[in-house]
């Protein structure tokens, strides 16, 4: 029986071998035959279609391209269709070379690229062996078939491979041949080239490979699917222990180290390259490369080409440190929400930080993370939300250009009505915080407390579209419409823009655009890309410093309490949206710019128990706190003192919707006068500064306009003067008045009560007018 298997065996070995022996003997006649030897010198001596020299090249091989953080680290890797890592031939061990060698093309160093004989001899040690133990090809002809020619079979095609094959040892030194074939060959599971294999299979560099990993790579280069040593293990250890006998006896290594070679075991896995976690910094990087041209210019395939298998060296602004920190300061604050009562709301949050004096962007939190099904959306830099009271800087920005300075003083009563013309609605209709009614008091307090209707007013006193123009200059990038509620955040913004441009009043004035990038260098060494820092003053450094002075003191006395660092000044604004669907916390100090954003990733809902005063304040502060330890303690300059005395800001349009003194109590007897209670300025100061009874005083008149109005936006008359004692007897109804300036009541006026009086039907005395702000703001209670 063992003989009959024996016979059996070298019957079908040989029925393999006869089909082999007569294509090596074809080829052998097919060469020296005269007609087919003319052709094949017609193909190396007429110029073919293609350039051997600039397609036959290593920098033509599709290769990885790599990014780096701010200290030079690796952190990310962009590849395509092929994983591949050039090395030059002195950085890939002997072992591989020989053993590439022996079972490919032993006579490599002796033919010319062309090697007939090693088809005859291939087929006879190929059926003797069972299975691939040398190639029929050269290394050169392999070449030219994977980077020119490719796989297709027909006689013309083999043709003009040898005939190039020939061509290229003209042109080429043997270990230049030898040196691309080693990093264009595929070894399986994605990996092209010895430096990948070795990544991929055992986690080392090309160099450190011994015998046993070379003697795999060597099998694995004529059939890398069959031989795959993760799938088809048996199938590897068969072929490997091919290549290590041909390799004992081509004496490189001897029978027992061979043997022993042979037990080493498999690879079981595919190693990954050690990365730091996808994250949106890199993502948001290769977005910009692909998508602007100024980085690497021609077409978006000319830069998907260069990116994915261009072999480039990216190096970034991105701090890991930084990072860390801000992803720390984001889940634990996160952790807090989802422990609060808020209405049973998702709630994630986006961060972005830079420096203000160069734009470098350091760490950046686009949402939930990458395991989210949000992962590929940048809430960061992609994301639009209305930042709500955060752009009121913008506003108090453009007054202090305008030659307004902080103690300058405006009503923040309410609620407040606002011409809207062309707007839906109008007039524009808005309440304090928690219907503050607010105070006239300076614009630094305003801030302070962050009343709405100061600001509204505020915005109307600078004009909307000069604010526009403001926030537009300092860095906001989208679109904004110059609407009345445009004081109050209305218009959405990117988060990373609103760090940017407060980072401009971190400068003095000047901005620097954010910037992911420092530069890009391609696989010769070439720079394709630097970035150059390049500022422009946007606004004055007068206006900064004053907003650097007002956002301080909000920090120390205002809203943006919780969030304070404990040595480092700092400066910042909350934001909260209507009905707290959105919430934000944006400062600065002399190191770096912070936006913090919280609310719902998808879409915007009410949050129960959130301004931007509560979680955006806390992370900010918390991510801040860790940055800043260490580093050095920077104090912002001092500011030049206001030129005059602040000044009261008057408008004729805009009012506080409502009545300036409160509701006289009801008479207890029917028959008695109802009290008569108005507002006068007594100090001629353009404002109402108490509240009298007509019925029992005099001397006063209406003078003007109050800044109060009804509901329907009629205004109700300011009365000026001093109270004065009654001399003049007046009836029911009528109230008496100094007519001649004696400092004396000597006459009545009326009948019945003044307009805007408590008694007018169309007022409504408690303020309990709807919010149609669509905003709020945070007051010094605020949470």
């Amino acid at each position: 029986m063992k003989d009959f298997l024996r016979w059996l065996s070298h019957l079908l070995r040989l029925t393999v071998l006869m089909p082999m022996l007569a294509l090596a003997l074809a080829a052998t006649l097919f060469v020296v035959w005269p007609p087919t030897t003319d052709v094949l010198r017609s193909w190396e001596s007429t110029p073919v279609e293609v350039n051997l020299a600039e397609d036959v090249s290593l920098d033509e091989l599709a290769i990885r391209s790599y990014v780096y953080d701010s200290n030079r680290q690796l952190i990310d890797v962009f590849s395509y269709v092929e994983n591949r890592v050039l090395v030059e031939l002195d950085d890939i061990s002997e072992e591989v070379k020989h053993a590439v060698i022996a079972i490919e093309d032993e006579n490599f160093y002796l033919h010319t690229g062309v090697d007939l004989s090693a088809v005859f001899r291939a087929g006879l040690e190929n059926v003797g062996a069972g299975g691939i133990t040398q190639g029929g090809s050269t290394i050169t002809q392999q070449l030219i078939k994977n980077l020119v020619v490719g796989n297709k079979v027909e006689a013309e095609r083999k043709l003009q491979e040898m005939a190039m094959a020939k061509r290229l040892e003209r042109e080429m030194e043997k270990d230049e041949i030898l040196n691309l074939y080693l990093n264009t060959v595929y070894f399986g599971q994605g990996a092209y080239g010895v430096q990948a294999a070795a990544e991929v299979y055992w986690g080392l560099d090309a160099t450190d490979l011994g015998w046993g990993e070379a003697a795999l790579l060597a099998a694995l280069i004529s059939n890398p699917s069959s031989y795959d040593p993760i799938n088809n293990p048996l199938r590897a250890l068969r072929q490997r222990q091919i290549v290590l006998n041909r390799l004992a006896e081509l004496g490189y290594i001897t029978p027992e180290q061979a043997d022993l070679y042979h037990l080493q075991p498999l690879p079981k896995e595919v190693n990954e390259i050690e990365l730091p976690p996808k994250s949106y910094f890199v993502e948001e990087v290769k977005q910009q490369l692909l998508d602007d041209p100024r980085y690497l210019g021609g077409s978006p395939e000319d830069r998907f080409n260069l990116v994915f298998n261009g072999g480039l060296s990216i190096y970034t602004t991105f701090d890991p440190v930084s990072q860390r920190q801000a992803e720390a300061a984001v889940a634990t604050t996160l952790a807090e929400y989802n422990e609060g009562d808020h209405g049973g709301v998702e709630a994630t949050m986006a961060l972005a930080a830079l420096e203000p004096d160069s734009g470098a962007v350091r760490a950046v939190v686009g949402g939930p993370g990458f395991a989210q099904d949000t992962e590929e959306f940048n809430l960061a830099t992609q994301g639009t939300r209305q930042p709500g009271s955060a752009f009121k800087t913008f506003v108090m920005m453009t007054l202090f250009e305008q030659g307004y300075q902080p103690s300058d003083r405006i009503s923040g009563r309410g609620p407040c009505q606002i011409p809207n013309p062309g707007g839906v609605p109008d007039p524009y209709v808005a309440n304090n915080f928690a219907s503050s009614p607010g105070q006239v008091d300076t614009i630094n307090n305003q801030i302070r407390v962050s009343s709405n209707c100061a600001f509204l007013r505020l915005g109307r006193v600078a004009g909307i579209q000069p604010v526009v123009d403001t926030a537009t200059k300092m860095g906001i990038t989208t679109e904004l419409e110059a609407v009345a509620s445009l004081p109050l955040g209305s218009e959405e913004v990117h988060p990373i823009d609103m760090a940017s441009a407060y980072g401009v009043i971190g400068t003095g004035g000047i901005r620097y655009e954010p910037y992911f990038i420092e530069q890009i260098v391609d696989r010769q060494g070439n720079v394709l890309y630097r970035h150059e820092l390049s500022g422009e003053r946007v606004v004055s450094p007068r206006s900064a410093c004053w907003a650097t002075d007002v956002l301080e003191n909000n920090m120390v006395n205002g809203t943006g309490r919780r969030a304070q660092l404990p040595l480092q000044s700092s400066a910042g604004k909350t934001g909260t949206t209507e009905e707290s669907a959105d919430a934000w916390f944006v400062g600065f100090t002399p190191h770096l710019a912070t936006a913090v954003w919280l609310g719902n990733p998808n879409e915007r809902i009410p949050m129960r128990k959130v301004t931007g005063s509560s979680y955006p304040a806390v992370a900010w502060g918390r991510f801040m706190t860790s940055y800043h330890e260490g580093r050095e303690v920077v104090d912002f300059p001092g500011c030049p003192g206001e030129p005059r005395l602040g000044d009261l800001i008057e408008l004729e349009d805009v009012f506080t919707v409502g009545t300036p003194c409160a509701a006289p109590p009801t008479p207890e007897d029917p028959e008695a006068p109802v009290p008569m209670i108005v507002a006068v300025d007594t100090d001629d100061d353009g404002t109402h500064d108490t509240c009298v009874d007509l019925l029992t005083t005099g001397g006063i008149e209406p003078c003007g306009l109050s800044e109060f109005a009804v509901e329907g936006g009629e205004p109700i008359p300011l009365y000026c003067g001093t109270p004065l004692p009654i001399e003049a007897e007046c009836p029911e109804g009528q109230f008496p008045l100094d007519s001649n300036n004696d400092g004396i009541a000597d006459t009545c006026v009326g009948p019945g009560p003044a307009p805007g009086s408590p008694t007018d039907p169309s007022l409504d005395p408690e303020g309990d007018l709807p919010d149609d702000a669509g905003q709020l703001a945070e007051s010094d209670a605020g949470f």
